[in-house]
Parts: structure tokens; C-alpha cells; sequence
């Protein structure tokens, strides 16, 4: 069942090339055409149909309704002060594209604390935002309180809005909040607010960078998330993006139903946060599928909860996280909790981590795994653990609290510590007896395998692993080990 939901998703998802109709109708625009924007010799008197005849200020797009089929064009080493807020909504056949022309720096909107969002899409679909670089940065405070973005999906008391697409990207220096709540800031922010109910359908964002936002890298909101109120988002992509030197969350999948996060790069999040704080993990999102990603240097330097690369977090469901590429992050590989159980959000249930490559994760926060709470049915295998730093580390492999997991199978996994780092168990029997363990393989440092209930020794054929992602670091990561054991 799980494997046709996801073939279902990847299929619904290859589709967000095409872009859908509008409130249900499909519309043939005659005369859409080119508009362009410069900032340097643009006159807003002018009808912006050609480059000679470009308008100026970000004022004048605003004011005008794009029809499906346009194309607006920003000059390329051009530079706005303010806020890009599109009206307008394309077609499936005729997406309205924002976009870059000529030669040199990519043009720049920047909001400098002046507006919330630097760029609003409010309530529209058919939509393509490519070639931007957008910043949304106060000088005159430390920290923004409103919640600050970089471009912001709002669908406000509309329904269905659907088809947008985020491309080539840089997104930098947005000074929000570092702690949880209303004020924290994103550089790219979905939103779904009623009282209608509304969600978003289809978003693809790829290919772009983040750097130095505080608070969040890529994530939304989950006001129709909750189950007794659950009007999920659907059919999510995010590929291909690299996001550094992030305050808090790196990517945060938020109450969508089909997801897909892969050959993404995420170096340095949680850099300033004090609260929880993870490299890539979803929220009341069902059918995620997490893979090859490179996820590390995630901060944990105040020995809280979170820092590790991976989460899957409450009200989840059917989650793959699956041949990503993790090291170095302070707080450790793997979080696996539900929130609290009851009528409002589910028991995080269904997850699959498999075939992913660990090295050097939960070297400052001393563990590798962390199950919290009660979660059901959580399958980990063929993945393989290495820890082969010189400080001396001492650190619980599997670590359980608040609450025993349910049908947890370790299978075919290799943990191999060396030099002067030392895996344990040290956790109660009642704890462990929720483990099963299939043929895994301990090497080097590893203390405590005699508290382990429920083993089966029998050995399970491994993979073929190859030289592919992330399986090409696999070779160098094994030959340090062996000089070091």
C-alpha cells in the first residue's frame, strides 16, 4: 500500500511542469505578452512592452493584472527597494512567469524591513517566480517581530490555489525572530488561512539558495493540519536547493499529503536557535519521501533536544527517508516522536529509514537515535553508522524517553566506531524490548550489545551498494576508519 502511494505521488508530481486550470476553467489568452522592468532607465509612463519602453518601479507591476501567458522580465543587475506583489493568475497552458533578463547579477528585491513579505503571491496559481535575488533585512534592529520572509504563498479564505513554481532563487539575509512562534522569520514561507478552508496544490521549488535566515530555510504553516481539521496541502516538491547558515529549521515539510525533498544540500542550520531545531523533517504531512540529500554541521551546542539532521515529527504518517548523506551534526542522525496523542493529531506512524550513510552525527549531544514519546511501526535498515572522530565521545546509540515505541525493526545495519569514540546501550530493558534487531553488524567501540533483547543473529544479504549518491563516500569514510581502529 505504501509503494502505491508513493508511485501515486511521484506521477501527480512529475506533472507540475503543467499547470492547471482556473476556478475550473481553461482559458486561451489572446495578446499575452512580454512586460520588462528596469530600474536604472525604465519610465513608468511607459507601456513596458519592450526594453526601450520598460517600466521602473516595482509600484507600477503591482498595479497592473497580468493575464495568463505573460511574461514579466526584471533587468538583470537591476535593484528594487520594496515588495513584489503580483496579481494575476495564468492558466494551466499559460502560466504568468516572472523572471530576469540580460546580462550580469541576478535583479534584486529588497524589502529591508519596510514590508513583511518581499514577495507575496496572495491567492494566485499558474504562477512562476525564477532568477530573483531577494532579501528582506532591517539594519536598525537585531531581530524583526512580524514574521519576516522572503516570498511568502498565502491562500487566504480561497480554497484551492494551485501550480506554483520558485526557481533559481537566492534568498539571504532576513533578520527575524530565532525563537518559535508568530515572529520567527522564513525565507520561503507557505501559508493557508481561513475561515474558508484553503490549501495549496503542486508547488515546486528548486534550485535555489538560502543564506543567513533567521529563523527558518523552507517550511509553512499547518492551520488546516490538524486531523479534526485536516484540508492538508498536496504534492510538494523541493530539489536541488542549498540552504547554509540557517538560524533554526533548514526545510520543514508542513501539512502537506505527497512530498518529495531530494538532492538538496543543508550546511550549518540551527546556528542560532536556542529552542528545537532540525536539518530536514515533517509535521501532520502524510506519504514524505526524504532522499538524497546532504545534510551537515547542524548545531547543537546547548545540549537540547534537537540538532540532528533528520526528524520525523508528530501527526506523520508513511514517511521514507531514504540514501541521504548525513555528517556532523551535533545533535545526532535520527528523531522519531509523535506529539500529543489525541483526536487532533495522530500517532506518528509508518516510517521507513533506510540506506542512508551516518558519520560523525551526535558527537556534542551524545546520541545518535532519539525516539520520543509513543510512536508505532518504525522500520530502519541497510543504513550505515560510522563514527570515527578524535574527541573522545561516549554516546547512546539508541536513545528512548518519554514514552517506549511501538514495532521498531533495526535490520542490516552496520554501526562501526573507532579511535577514541565509544557507542553504548544504556538504556532500561523495558525500553529496549521494544527493539527488534535482524542481522545488524557491530564493530570497534560498541559497549553494552548484551542489554539487547529481541535479536535475531542471522545474517540478511546485504545490498549492492554501489558507487552512487551517497554510497560514493562510503569508500573514503571506510578507509579512514580502518586506520583508525
Amino acid at each position: 500500500m505504501l509503494k502505491k502511494q508513493f508511485i501515486l505521488s511521484a506521477l501527480l508530481l512529475a506533472f507540475l511542469g503543467v499547470f492547471s486550470t482556473v476556478n475550473g476553467q481553461e482559458r486561451n489568452v489572446v495578446g499575452a505578452g512580454n512586460y520588462y522592468v528596469d530600474s536604472d532607465n525604465g519610465n513608468d509612463n511607459g507601456i513596458g512592452k519592450s526594453e526601450k519602453q520598460a517600466w521602473k518601479s516595482l509600484a507600477k507591476v503591482n498595479a497592473q493584472v497580468f493575464n495568463p501567458g505573460d511574461k514579466i522580465f526584471f533587468k538583470r543587475g537591476g535593484q528594487w527597494e520594496g515588495q513584489l506583489l503580483p496579481q494575476g493568475s495564468g492558466t494551466t497552458r499559460q502560466p504568468i512567469i516572472f523572471t530576469a533578463y540580460g546580462k550580469g547579477a541576478l535583479p534584486v528585491i529588497a524589502a529591508k524591513g519596510k514590508f513583511k513579505d518581499a514577495v507575496l503571491l496572495k491567492n494566485l496559481s499558474n504562477i512562476a517566480l525564477e532568477y530573483f535575488d531577494i532579501s528582506n533585512q532591517d539594519t536598525l534592529v537585531k531581530e524583526q517581530k512580524t514574521g519576516p520572509a522572503g516570498v511568502r504563498i498565502l491562500a487566504e479564505n480561497i480554497g484551492t490555489i494551485k501550480n506554483i513554481r520558485l526557481s533559481g532563487l537566492y534568498i539571504h539575509d532576513i533578520n527575524g525572530d530565532n525563537k518559535k512562534g508568530s515572529n520567527e522569520g522564513n525565507g520561503i514561507f507557505w501559508d493557508c488561512q481561513g475561515p474558508t478552508p484553503s490549501n495549496i496544490e503542486n508547488l515546486l521549488i528548486e534550485n535555489c539558495k538560502l543564506l543567513r535566515v533567521d529563523r527558518n530555510g523552507i517550511r509553512g504553516n499547518g492551520t488546516f493540519g490538524f486531523r479534526t481539521n485536516w484540508f492538508p496541502n498536496k504534492n510538494l516538491i523541493i530539489r536541488g536547493c542549498t540552504l547554509e547558515d540557517i538560524g533554526g529549521d533548514g526545510i520543514v515539510v508542513k501539512a502537506f499529503d505527497g512530498s518529495i525533498v531530494e538532492h538538496n544540500k543543508l550546511f550549518y542550520i540551527r546556528t542560532r536557535a536556542k529552542d528545537n531545531a532540525v536539518g530536514i523533517w515533517p509535521h501532520s504531512s502524510d506519504n514524505t519521501l526524504i532522499q538524497y540529500n546532504e545534510v551537515a554541521y547542524t548545531k547543537n551546542q546547548d545540549w537540547s533536544n534537537d540538532g540532528q539532521s533528520f526528524d520525523i515529527d508528530g501527526n506523520c504518517t508513511n514517511t521514507i527517508i531514504q540514501n541521504n548523506y548525513s555528517h556532523d551534526n551535533e545533535g545526532g542522525f535520527m528523531l522519531v516522536i509523535s506529539d500529543a496523542i489525541n483526536e487532533k493529531s495522530k500517532m506518528t506512524t509508518g516510517s521507513i529509514i533506510r540506506n542512508n550513510l551516518s558519520v560523525n552525527d551526535g558527537n556534542k549531544r551524545k546520541r545518535l537515535f532519539n525516539f520520543a514519546l509513543v510512536t508505532d511501526s518504525t522500520y530502519i535498515s541497510g543504513n550505515h553508522f560510522y563514527n570515527r572522530t578524535t574527541d573522545s565521545v561516549k554516546m547512546e546509540l539508541i536513545d528512548i524517553e518519554h514514552g517506549v515505541p511501538k514495532n521498531v525493526v533495526f535490520e542490516n545495519n552496520t554501526f562501526h566506531y573507532a579511535g577514541t569514540s565509544l557507542g553504548i546501550f544504556n538504556k532500561s530493558d523495558k525500553q529496549y524490548n521494544a527493539l527488534k534487531w535482524i542481522g545488524n553488524t557491530f564493530k570497534g567501540n560498541i559497549q553494552g550489545k548484551e542489554k539487547l533483547q529481541n535479536v535475531i543473529e542471522e545474517k540478511v544479504p546485504p545490498q549492492k551498494k554501489g558507487n552512487k549518491f551517497p554510497w560514493n563516500y562510503l569508500k573514503e569514510t571506510e578507509r579512514k576508519m580502518n586506520l583508525k581502529k
